[in-house]
Formats: structure tokens, C-alpha cells, sequence
């Protein structure tokens, strides 16, 4: 019987031990696993309070930008002209009036008078440039905005969009 070995350390010892190994080793699990249950829920229940206070914090500022973004957008300079002039100014200083190919009022609305425009062969940047001057400059908006490739060159974009105040 000397070359017979044992399959586990613990089957030699006498039951009685086995059993309080077993119970030890039960009870370390049930252990752990209690420790890692309560700090997972302890660590959730203090994300979960620090969600609701970024929220709270997000929607008492987010009225203070919308208003200062509609204070900033007031003040520009071209705010005071019709829609076709401080539109026709910011093609004229954006060097696109070469790029646009349509140009005339449409109306929105009853009330709302706008100016519908398509514009062809611009990069991403002149588009940008473009909206963010009209927003800045005449306080305009885009109700009716469309972006497409163009089809001589694909590097290039084509924009069909209103304009409005």
C-alpha cells in the first residue's frame, strides 16, 4: 500500500476534522461572497447618488448656457439686417458666393419669411464656418438643412438648407 496515494490532502484526517474543514471552508465562501455582494451594493448606491447630483447639477446649468447662448447669438453684428443681406454679407465674407448656385425667399410658414439656398463644392470646414457665422453674426437658424456628397468630387459636399430668424 505504499504506492497508493491519496487523492486529497484532507482524506486522511479524521472525520470530525474533515467536517470542521468543510464547514470553515463553506463559511469563508458564504463570506466572501456577503463582503462582495454588500460593497458591490454600497459602491452602486453611491454611484447611483452621484448620478442624481451630476443631473441635478446638469439641469441647473443648462438653462444658464441656452441663455447665454441666445444673449451671445443677439449680439451680432449683422443681427439687424434682413435675412437676405446678413445672409448675402456672410457669403460675400466667406468667399462662397461662387460656390452658391441658388439663392431665393420661400416661405416657411404663414408668417415666416426665410431664404432657401443651395450651395455646391464646399469642404466640411467652409460648411461649419458657414453655419456657425449665420448662428453668431444674424442670429439665424436652419430650419431645413440637407448634406450631401457632391458627385464630381467626393471630398467634397453639396448643401441645400433655409434660413430663418
Amino acid at each position: 500500500m505504499a504506492g497508493k496515494r491519496l487523492a486529497y490532502p484532507w482524506s486522511s484526517w479524521p472525520p470530525t476534522t474533515q467536517q470542521r474543514f468543510f464547514k470553515l471552508v463553506l463559511s469563508g465562501t458564504a463570506t466572501a461572497f456577503f463582503a462582495v455582494f454588500v460593497g458591490v451594493y454600497l459602491f452602486t448606491g453611491t454611484l447611483d447618488q452621484q448620478i442624481k447630483a451630476e443631473k441635478a447639477q446638469y439641469s441647473r446649468v443648462v438653462p444658464i448656457v441656452q441663455e447665454i447662448n441666445m444673449l451671445h447669438a443677439r449680439q451680432g453684428d449683422l443681427a439687424h439686417l434682413s435675412v437676405e443681406e446678413a445672409t448675402r454679407r456672410i457669403l460675400d465674407d466667406h468667399a462662397l458666393t461662387e460656390h452658391t448656385i441658388s439663392f431665393h425667399e420661400t416661405r416657411i410658414s404663414e408668417t415666416m419669411l426665410g431664404e432657401e439656398m443651395t450651395m455646391t463644392g464646399l469642404t466640411l470646414v467652409m460648411v461649419t464656418d458657414f453655419l456657425k457665422a449665420i448662428r453668431d453674426r444674424a442670429s439665424l437658424q436652419t430650419p431645413e438643412f440637407a448634406l450631401t456628397r457632391n458627385p464630381d468630387d467626393p471630398r467634397l459636399a453639396d448643401v441645400h438648407l433655409v434660413l430663418v430668424r
